[in-house]
């Protein structure tokens, strides 16, 4: 597979980190042609397991097996790529939003051009430059619902589209602090998380959460953008406060606008929906799935008619 004085560049996921008295020490990693291979990194180097480097390498003679010694690497989130290049490199090593990620961010950006006032715009924009790639990586949660690679970025698309259906039906409703609201919801997530890859919650997170940090960086920026006297500014603000409704969910306000109402149903909506569709997926028509934690441990019958 691997020859002595060969030289190989490739990205590779780090599988298992081992322990060495020698110079180096062994990093097993999974490379992008689904090859495993055993790389030797500089005792004074550090890498982390579960991450995606760009490695140049070199085949070695170690104990009479052939290692990689690394040569150079670097981070994943380091290099500019397009975004098809690093769809596809989530998509083989790590679980994955079903999605198309470039037809989804046209989607997004379009919505947000097509946003009409000037302040809803300008704040919707900002943010959302400053954490557009981040914002196409990471999970909507750790478990429960699209808690995986760019699940945010499908939750927050599904609601739009869901958005789109209610303003046609309740068209007296405002489309930009509809759009706006649902882009901006949970967009703090990027920061209540430690990273993409199979996500823990940071201490910032736990203690102070998405919603308040979404309504602090909204305010943030609406002071850049001298906008901190426009209702707009309150109105999304009441938005983020209210989208989980209160209590135990985590919102200190329920919706009092009909926009924030709205957002909270189609967020409610697109939660539990999707995971009862992953759940049937896993079972033969006729047969019930198991008990479903973001529906009250109910499990659903999966019918003859089901697509």
């Amino acid at each position: 597979m691997f020859e002595n004085g060969v030289k190989y560049e490739f990205f590779a996921k780090v599988m298992q980190i081992n322990d060495s008295t020698y110079a180096t020490y062994p990093i097993t990693v999974l490379t992008e042609n689904d090859e495993s291979a055993i790389i030797r990194v500089k005792q004074e180097e550090n890498l982390s397991l579960n991450k995606i480097y760009y490695f140049k390498t070199e085949g070695v003679l170690f104990k009479e097996k052939i290692h990689l010694e690394v040569l150079e690497y670097t981070k994943l989130s380091d290099l500019e790529l397009s975004d098809a290049k690093k769809e596809k490199l989530m998509k083989f090593f790590y679980n994955h939003a079903p999605i198309n990620t470039t037809e989804i961010i046209k989607d997004i950006e379009d919505i947000i051009s097509s946003l009409e006032n000037t302040v809803i715009k300008d704040i919707t924009l900002k943010i959302y430059q400053d954490k557009r790639d981040d914002f196409y990586l990471y999970p909507a949660a750790t478990k429960f619902h699209h808690a995986y690679i760019s699940g945010l970025a499908y939750h927050t698309h599904s609601m739009l589209r869901l958005a789109k259906g209610f303003l046609e039906v309740y068209d007296w409703l405002n489309p930009d602090l509809l759009y706006s609201g649902i882009i901006l919801h949970d967009i703090c997530k990027i920061s209540e998380f430690d990273s993409y890859e199979g996500s823990n919650y940071t201490i910032k997170g736990k203690l102070i959460g998405h919603i308040a940090m979404g309504v602090s960086l909204l305010d943030q920026v609406a002071k850049d953008l001298n906008y901190q006297d426009e209702e707009e500014v309150m109105l999304l603000q009441h938005i983020l406060l209210s989208h989980h409704y209160y209590g135990n969910f985590g919102s200190p306000k329920k919706p009092n606008i009909a926009e924030a109402l709205m957002i909270h149903f189609i967020d409610n909506i697109d939660s539990k929906a999707c995971v009862l569709g992953e759940e049937l997926e896993l079972v033969e028509n006729g047969d019930l799935t198991g008990p479903i934690g973001v529906l009250e441990r109910e499990r659903y019958y999966k019918h003859k008619l089901s697509k």
